[in-house]
């Protein structure tokens, strides 16, 4: 791979080639994320004392040992 060309991923499908899926494939995609927090919410649901709902927004970029670069974009909900 060429080590200037930047590949956009998103840490979605990053997740959807590994564990995350039933299906079986004979290669592993090796990567380092390195990833910061642009926006988190929460909020109090209220039925219990402590319970709460997220949503969090990271963008970052994953690195691979060929020295090829992505940026990565994801968003997680919680359940806390």
């Amino acid at each position: 791979m060429n080590r200037s060309r930047i590949v956009t991923l998103t840490t979605v499908a990053l997740f959807c080639l590994g564990a995350a899926s039933n299906a079986r494939s004979d290669e592993t995609l090796k990567y380092r994320l390195f990833t910061h927090a642009t926006n988190v919410q929460t909020i109090d649901v209220g039925d219990v004392d402590g319970h709460l709902l997220g949503v969090n927004r990271q963008s970052g970029i994953a690195s691979f040992p060929d020295g090829s670069v992505a940026t990565t974009y994801s968003t997680s909900a919680t359940d806390f």
